[in-house]
């Protein structure tokens, strides 16, 4: 009787020593799951690492488990086989599944089945699958079964990407998802082929022509690339934004339709395309913009606008500003205004356009019947006016008119020539007050002290 107390006490004592969460070899409690489960794909462990520990720490654990030993891939291993809670925690990346598979008293590799979590709070990012595979000495996670990525947004908003596998690289801190990648903000949907998150600068990158959606927005390109902490999206390679807009229109303007029904407004689509594109949401600090690089375009119904590099923010994107040579082509005026330096403002109804500044103006069929060169041109919406301050030149068939200043009133379709005009015509220089010009036409009306200077 004595002895049986004592050998029991001995096997009670080593029970505790041990324990069943360890970095070594736990007791056997169950039977195990197989490890050589049909469709896995299990990493080939490295011949000069048998056997050795691994410096990286790793513990893992669970509410039961077993262990057996096998010859794997020509090597002799442990298997155990964690449930009930079962986890592994590597560096600061907690794993954790209803079935895990430990290989290697120094859990080289982790086979884990059913409810499978990845978290990493220090990142603040999770991901979810119903299998995948842990490989200590690569440092890395595979995930497949339709796997899921979580992660949170700069306004703690929950941001989530399904893939049909995901791989996380622990030590790098990043997140690769490969076929058929949708992600899911409350502000887009991107989908994808192919996608790399980089946890510490909260970058997501998208190749093979990802397709981004919002709201009344759809953005593509070659490959895109959105920072998750600055909310700023970029696009490289035949890039293309639509956005879709209503805007205020005035009673003229209105279909029988519109006016039935008392309409105020219509949509607008407004097409941005560029080599590059930047696209800024908006915060307390700015406007949404975008900034296009490369044979920038902005095709409306109203107008179109081809330069190298452009800005367009505010509502709609409406502003615009370019420094550098540009086209402006408005369609319902019928000019066309180029320059190299543009701004326009939207709310306050005004464009500023200098550095070699000129309007083209052409007919209905498309001609252009008289050219302006000046220093500097604005452009007043509410007064339907552009005025050429400086060295104002028109070219036309009439000749060539010059003078200080002109006013181009666009209703009346007719330019007002000021400041000392004149016009230079067979050989002869007519000076008067004011000259006025239809470009439709080329018609010309002198008026106000004419006088005739002929040349020798």
């Amino acid at each position: 009787m004595k002895n049986k107390i004592i050998s029991y006490l001995i096997c009670t004592i080593l029970l505790f020593q041990k324990g069943i969460v360890s970095n070594s070899r736990p007791p056997l409690l169950l039977p195990p799951i197989s490890v050589y489960e049909s469709g896995r794909n299990i990493p080939n462990l490295p011949a000069d690492k048998t056997g050795k520990a691994s410096k990286i720490p790793t513990s893992w654990g669970g509410g039961a488990l077993i262990q057996e030993d096998k010859i794997y891939q020509g090597f002799p291993i442990t298997v155990f086989s964690l449930t009930e809670g079962a986890w592994i925690q590597h560096r600061n990346i907690r794993l954790t599944s209803s079935h895990i598979e430990i290989i290697g008293s120094d859990a080289l590799v982790g086979l884990l089945r059913g409810r499978v979590k990845v978290e990493d709070k220090d990142n603040k990012v999770s991901l979810t699958s119903e299998k995948g595979i842990y490989d200590k000495l690569l440092e890395t996670v595979i995930l497949e079964g339709r796997p899921t990525l979580f992660y949170y947004n700069a306004n703690s908003k929950l941001t989530k990407l399904t893939s049909n596998k995901i791989v996380r690289y622990i030590k790098e801190n990043k997140i690769s998802l490969e076929g058929s990648v949708i992600v899911q903000d409350p502000d887009y949907t991107i989908l994808s082929n192919s996608a790399v998150y980089y946890e510490k600068d909260g970058l997501l990158e998208l190749d093979n022509q990802p397709f981004i959606f919002g709201s009344d927005t759809f953005l593509t390109a070659k490959s895109a690339g959105y920072n998750n902490q600055t909310k700023i999206t970029h696009l490289k390679e035949n890039t293309v934004m639509l956005r879709v807009s209503k805007e205020n229109i005035s009673v003229d303007e209105n279909s029988i339709d519109d006016i039935k029904n008392n309409s105020k407004e219509k949509k607008i689509i407004s097409i941005f395309s560029g080599h590059l594109l930047e696209s800024i949401s908006k915060n307390k600090e700015r406007d949404q913009m975008i900034k296009l690089h490369g044979d920038s375009k902005v095709l409306r119904e109203d107008y179109v606008f081809r330069g190298n590099i452009l800005t367009a923010f505010g509502e709609n994107y409406k502003n615009l500003e370019s420094n550098e040579e540009f086209i402006f082509l408005d369609i319902k005026g019928n000019l066309r205004i180029l320059g190299s330096l543009f701004e326009h403002n939207e709310l306050n109804g005004y464009t500023h356009i200098t550095k070699n500044p000129s309007i083209e103006f052409i007919n209905s069929e498309g001609q252009t019947t008289s050219t302006l060169t000046t220093v500097e041109i604005e452009r007043f919406s509410e007064k339907n006016e552009i005025v050429a301050r400086g060295n104002v030149l028109i070219d036309s068939e009439n000749g060539k008119i010059r003078g200080q200043y002109a006013t181009y009133y666009e209703k009346d379709k007719v330019i007002h020539v000021e400041g000392n005009p004149s016009i230079e015509r067979e050989g002869s220089k007519i000076y008067c007050g004011l000259i006025i010009i239809y470009p439709d036409s080329n018609r010309i009306i002198m008026s106000d002290g004419i006088g005739v200077i002929k040349e020798k």
